[in-house]
């Protein structure tokens, strides 16, 4: 299972006022707060935690069809810390990986099976414009241009769908081959999207 998650770091500090009493009890359990107090830029670790949490559930939300979120039911614990990438943790139905990208503009997370390899890749588009569907579309176009140039396949033989609940798959239709279809997660907040692509792929069901 793969999930993906961005912050916008400037969107979320217009969204979101992180110190305002009660703001850090509904989202992150005590030993995530202590980290919280204990850091030195915390509100980077608060939306890098964020972000952990998010990409862990969508990886759960895949596998398990369960579309309830509770921050707190998701555990976060940090394996390396820098100030450019952060490796962890997470458990929420299972245990995850993920590794986080940092930088002065957003955060990006991916989570994924621990026995997974290689690592997903996971990649940034910068967009122009703050709208659902352009962005949505300049993602889709992103995930199939970006696929047809590190495999063998024409981006002619792929499309973007979802499957039958609502998950974001990459299909591969070729007449003289099977259909098969491989796991994507797509997110995007503020002025960033990103996508992941899982290594495995699955049949399409009929």
């Amino acid at each position: 299972m793969i999930g993906n998650d961005i912050v916008d770091r400037a969107q979320a500090k217009r969204e979101s006022n992180w110190q305002r009493k009660g703001f850090l009890d509904k989202l992150f359990t005590p030993s995530e707060q202590q980290l919280i107090q204990r850091a030195r830029d915390p509100e980077c670790l608060v939306w890098t935690l964020w972000s952990m949490k998010e990409s862990a559930y969508k990886a759960t939300t895949r596998k398990t069809e369960k579309r309830v979120f509770n921050p707190t039911k998701i555990s976060c614990t940090l394996e390396m810390w820098s100030d450019e990438a952060v490796d962890g943790f997470v458990v929420y139905e299972e245990e995850y990986r993920t590794r986080s990208l940092i930088t002065p503009d957003y955060i990006a997370s991916v989570a994924f099976s621990v026995h997974t390899l290689p690592i997903p890749n996971q990649v940034i588009i910068p967009f122009e414009r703050i709208d659902y569907h352009h962005q949505s579309t300049q993602l889709r176009t992103s995930v199939l241009e970006h696929y047809a140039t590190v495999s063998p396949v024409s981006e002619k033989k792929l499309q973007v769908c979802s499957d039958k609940n609502g998950s974001p798959i990459l299909v591969i239709k070729d007449p003289l081959q099977e259909t098969v279809c491989i796991p994507i997660s797509i997110s995007h907040h503020g002025h960033y999207g990103a996508f992941s692509i899982a290594h495995s792929v699955f049949m399409l069901p009929d």
